[in-house]
């Protein structure tokens, strides 16, 4: 058994194809095939079955899948280990962030990576705080990007299965219409809310766990959703509600028809976060983006 054969199965199976497989791997589909063959026969099971929709796992490859993706995992670590022992020459650093990091920290952090590091790649993907943390947590993502708020956990024992850095500090106020009573109000209480049109954001977004908390007890009156903050901003602008925002993106200001109207409660201190698993090895390649981003974290 070799680490290209799992390689391939690995592929074969994500892909549902032979000939996908063959073509994100750069070699001929007969070559993927046959290795695929001689691992069946190397561990005495098959493993996929043929057919008109294409490759599918057998029961014994659902239960040794897991075991292949961590092996290709670490034969990728293990070929940056040993191109990092004479300088970090090569690796690849599996990104999940959400907009807040994407607009801040992170362009700087990647810039100074890759001007030391040039053969660095990044696999990025940007969502919102709750598939962040789900990457992280199923080993999708070598690094994750969030939003943090005191005390609110996206996923079942977050806390004790990641390792929170905080980077950047920053708060969730209220956005609405200039001249609404609001924005002149000194003592703002969740109560004050009661009737008033609002503008949801994404269900796997942060600030959708943060309306949660402070409409507790209070009758909210959603007319709107959208999970883009910009969207969001717009229909405050044009008077349709009352959107809650990050002060950590860009589009967090007052004027042009906005006021913002600060959350007086302690889960509303949010911060920019990596968070990465515990008790993990973790490349040289993930390491030296780490090191960055605390010392970028240092400039805001």
């Amino acid at each position: 058994m070799r680490f290209a054969q799992l390689r391939y199965l690995e592929a074969a199976l994500r892909t549902g194809s032979f000939r996908q497989a063959a073509k994100e791997l750069d070699i001929s589909q007969p070559t993927i095939t046959n290795q695929v063959q001689r691992l069946e026969e190397d561990l005495g099971v098959i493993l996929v079955t043929r057919g008109a929709k294409g490759v599918r796992p057998t029961y014994a490859a659902d239960r040794i899948l897991p075991h292949v993706v961590a092996a290709v995992h670490a034969e990728k670590m293990l070929r940056a280990e040993a191109s990092a022992i004479g300088g970090l020459k090569l690796g690849t650093v599996r990104l999940g962030t959400v907009p807040a990091a994407s607009q801040t920290i992170l362009p700087r952090t990647v810039k100074r990576l890759l001007t030391e590091f040039p053969n660095v790649r990044f696999e990025v993907d940007e969502g919102p705080s709750k598939v962040v943390v789900g990457g992280v947590l199923s080993g999708q993502f070598d690094v994750g990007l969030v939003t943090r708020l005191p005390g609110i956990e996206l996923a079942p024992a977050e806390d004790t299965l990641l390792h929170h850095i905080d980077l950047i500090p920053g708060r969730l106020v209220l956005a609405v219409p200039e001249g609404h009573r609001l924005a002149e109000k000194d003592n703002f209480e969740p109560s004050d809310l009661e009737g008033e049109a609002l503008i949801f954001p994404a269900d796997s977004s942060i600030l959708r766990a943060a309306w949660d908390r402070l409409l507790e007890g209070v009758e909210g009156r959603i007319v709107y959703s959208t999970p883009n903050a910009e969207a969001s901003q717009a229909m405050v602008r044009a008077g349709v509600g009352i959107c809650m925002s990050n002060t950590l993106l860009d589009s967090t200001v007052s004027g042009n028809g906005v006021s913002l109207v600060p959350l007086p409660f302690e889960w509303a201190h949010a911060s920019t976060s990596a968070i990465v698993r515990k008790d993990e090895a973790r490349s040289s390649a993930v390491q030296a983006f780490l090191r960055l981003l605390r010392e970028a974290a240092k400039t805001f």
